[in-house]
């Protein structure tokens, strides 16, 4: 969580990024991050999840996969560590880390 006290914080208008190879969006909602979503960066289409492996005791490497299904459901990212709660907290985290930072201030608009 955020620790900020601004009524009106500057890092508020950061709600776009290119992480973990794909382009996310989310909203503020006080100082939380929500609505958080990943979308395609070929053909803007909401990406699926496949948490598969995490629920396999076969295989040593808990994923989670983003894919689009427009783009002949090619896989267009994957975040290694766990499912996909852990995957979009590993986002959060990421954009948090940007803003303690001050690194989304270089972050390019689309």
């Amino acid at each position: 969580m955020l620790l900020i006290n601004n009524s009106n914080p500057e890092y508020k208008a950061y709600v776009k990024d290119f992480i973990y190879g794909t382009n996310w969006r989310w909203k503020w909602k006080k100082d939380e991050i929500v609505d958080l979503q990943c979308y395609c960066p070929i053909c803007d289409s909401v990406l699926v999840y496949d948490e598969s492996s995490c629920h396999t005791r076969y295989t040593d490497v808990a994923k989670t996969d983003f894919i689009c299904e427009n783009c002949k459901s090619q896989i267009v990212t994957s975040i290694h560590g766990g499912n996909k709660k852990y995957a979009f907290n590993a986002v959060k985290r990421e954009i948090e880390r940007k803003i303690r930072t001050n690194e989304y201030k270089t972050t390019k608009s689309e």
